[in-house]
């Protein structure tokens, strides 16, 4: 037996009490009609959900609620990600660091020569040293620690996973296909 055939046939049992408490209201005493009350109203209501309707109203509540607070912080965390990664991209961290500041100033490959993978990268590709950040290592960390890294994170960041966020494993892939070419 499914469940939706559980509550139908709990349904008609309620029905059928309220009827039987309804005629012996009638017939009896008026208490009873008091007692077919409640047994109405519990029949209405499995009913209503036997029928599906209760679900489709849900639903309906719950689209017209929105997002919820979970959902909101994950929106605010990849709107400040986004925000992190633009500085990045152009070259400073919004004026956070003096070392920022420099290498906005002096842009890309201007004077003053550096660690090319300082410069901001290609407007769709992450540079080395993002993806060293992304994944938590230093540059000196050799492929094997890479690949582990990788693997680790990839678990805890996967989007069927319970902590899974899409966005952070996007950014995860990204930094590995940097890393392991």
């Amino acid at each position: 037996m499914t469940n939706r055939t559980i509550v139908v046939v709990l349904a008609g049992a309620f029905v059928g009490m309220t009827a039987l408490l309804v005629i012996a209201g009638i017939v009896l005493h008026p208490i009873a009609l008091a007692l077919a009350l409640p047994f109405g109203a519990v029949s209405y209501f499995l009913w209503y959900h036997a029928s599906g309707r209760l679900d489709d109203q849900a639903r309906r509540s719950a689209e017209r609620a929105g997002p919820t607070e979970r959902e909101r912080a994950r929106q605010r965390a990849r709107a400040e990600a986004n925000r992190e990664r633009a500085y990045r991209a152009a070259g400073t961290d919004g004026g956070r660091s003096a070392r920022g500041r420099r290498a906005g100033a002096r842009g890309p490959g201007g004077a003053g020569g550096g660690d090319p993978s300082d410069r901001a990268p290609a407007a769709d590709r992450m540079s080395e040293r993002e993806a060293y950040e992304t994944l938590g290592l230093d540059r000196t960390a050799d492929g094997e620690t890479v690949r582990r890294r990788y693997r680790e994170r990839a678990k805890r960041l996967h989007p069927d996973g319970e902590d899974g966020d899409e966005e952070d494993f996007k950014q995860l892939n990204e930094a590995y296909e940097v890393l392991k070419e």
